[in-house]
């Protein structure tokens, strides 16, 4: 009887051994709370303004402050009053600027009092070019393309309407001049600002097809403007 227990204790201790050894210890498993906080400690990536791979983006609204900011620093901006100087093929033509004659049209003269200041304001992906301290009923006017009939569409000033195409221009970078500023071309639809001084008409606005672009402005700045914000 002794020994019959003693083989029982003997096959259970045995048993118990086994199961010992036969058994894989997993990793300790993080509670939700650390798996929580080591989530939130991870790097770049976690952060919502990092992009794909960390880079840093910017959220859009911080992204249209940037852009604002630093439109309100250029001569095409709408804060700024700039004279238009000529150029023909790439040279200033001397003591010539854009401005606004006593009859109300836009001409290349060496006039450069507040008739020769203007303000080009963004309207949406274009431009208003507002009179710069000419005023209508205390308003700024705006720049247009004139047509008449069969004769070359001029440049003349009017009250001022974003939702008139005459009224909307686009300023195309055409490259620096020899003086390192900025010279663009002005459009009106498909036509282009163009210097004509063996016309009659002085500055006019004409469709290029396959000729060559001859007139180039560039904008000066001269202050701060004084167009009303809410012209």
């Amino acid at each position: 009887m002794h020994a019959y227990l003693r083989v029982t204790a003997l096959a259970a201790i045995l048993l118990v051994t086994q199961q010992s050894c036969g058994t894989t210890t997993d990793e300790p498993t993080a509670s939700a709370s650390t798996r929580t906080s080591a989530s939130a400690s991870v790097g770049p990536s976690a952060s919502a303004a990092s992009g794909v791979g960390g880079a840093p983006t910017t959220s859009p609204a911080v992204a249209k402050t940037t852009q604002a900011s630093a439109a309100g620093s250029g001569p095409l901006s709408g804060a700024r009053q700039v004279y238009f100087y000529v150029l023909n093929d790439g040279q200033e033509v001397p003591e010539s600027s854009l401005a606004v004659s006593s009859s109300g049209r836009v001409e290349v003269t060496e006039d450069y009092s507040g008739r020769a200041l203007f303000v080009p304001t963004p309207s949406g992906s274009k431009y208003l070019i507002k009179t710069g301290t000419l005023r209508a009923g205390g308003e700024a006017l705006c720049l247009k393309a004139r047509i008449s009939g069969s004769n070359p569409v001029t440049i003349v000033t009017g009250d001022c309407d974003a939702g008139d195409k005459n009224q909307l221009f686009t300023f195309l970078k055409q490259g620096k001049d020899n003086q390192g500023r900025m010279t663009y071309a002005i459009g009106n639809g498909d036509a282009f600002l163009q210097w004509n001084p063996t016309g009659t008409f002085g500055l006019i606005a004409e469709e290029l097809g396959d000729a060559k672009l001859h007139t180039t402005f560039v904008a000066i700045d001269r202050g701060k403007s004084t167009v009303p914000a809410l012209d």
